[in-house]
């Protein structure tokens, strides 16, 4: 999956600080920057990010004023990750709720703690898919979705009752927003792991827990693109 985050942030040092420690993790995406509040507010309205990373002095403003305001528009708000150089804003991140306070200059270990913290709350909360098929929009719960397949222009989702729906969607699309136990195996296929019955590597062949889905594949099996055999390993730790 990939996680989309923006930075609320006016002095470049610290901006290209923050950039390049992020550019290690090829699972999180950069959407923009701003440089004031205002423009910090626009952005996260208008790209509704995972993740924001807020420093909390913007000129001469405290920053913990935009989170009321951010309130007023999100049911649930982003993962917010504070940076600063002072320490003693730390109880006000506290009352604020905010995810992780983060001292500059970055330190590599803490970035990657603030991160696996917010994947780990990130993906607690993630429960259902939304599946979008002409007007209607369709709430799946991921323990449900079995198998997704890319056919043409479209994406088929498979849940476990074997119903079909088809969306506009590409498969590169859900391979970077679901979560992690949704393993692409295939150009063509992403799996629920917890479907998986058995692989055979030396075929390439991926076998689902016998559920209505396996009725609806043309194999009793699902290939396992080359390029994907070793990912696939690796999540079963082979």
């Amino acid at each position: 999956m990939k996680y989309t985050y923006v930075i609320i942030q006016d002095k470049k040092e610290a901006y290209d600080d923050l950039r390049l420690a992020l550019n290690k993790y090829s699972n999180y995406k950069f959407v923009d920057t701003a440089e004031n509040l205002e423009e910090g507010f626009s952005l996260i309205i208008k790209t509704k990010p995972n993740l924001i990373f807020l420093d909390v002095e913007i000129g001469e403003e405290n920053t913990f004023k935009l989170i009321p305001k951010l309130k007023e528009f999100f049911m649930e708000l982003p993962t917010i990750i504070m940076t600063t150089s002072h320490n003693y804003y730390a109880k006000e991140a506290v009352n604020n709720q905010i995810s992780y306070f983060l001292s500059k200059p970055i330190i590599g270990v803490e970035l990657e703690n603030s991160l696996l913290r917010f994947e780990k709350v990130f993906t607690e909360k993630q429960t259902h898919l939304a599946v979008k098929t002409g007007s209607d929009i369709h709430i799946i719960a991921y323990k449900d979705i079995c198998l997704l397949e890319a056919e043409r222009n479209y994406t088929s989702v498979f849940n476990i009752t074997g119903k079909k729906l088809s969306t506009s969607k590409s498969l590169k699309h859900f391979e970077e927003t679901l979560p992690k136990n949704f393993i692409r195996v295939h150009r063509s296929f992403i799996v629920n792991r917890n479907c998986i019955e058995r692989l055979n590597t030396r075929k390439g062949q991926l076998f689902l827990q016998q559920t209505e889905v396996t009725k609806e594949l043309e194999e009793n099996f699902i290939p396992i693109g080359k390029e994907y055999l070793q990912k696939l390993k690796n999540s079963f730790s082979f």
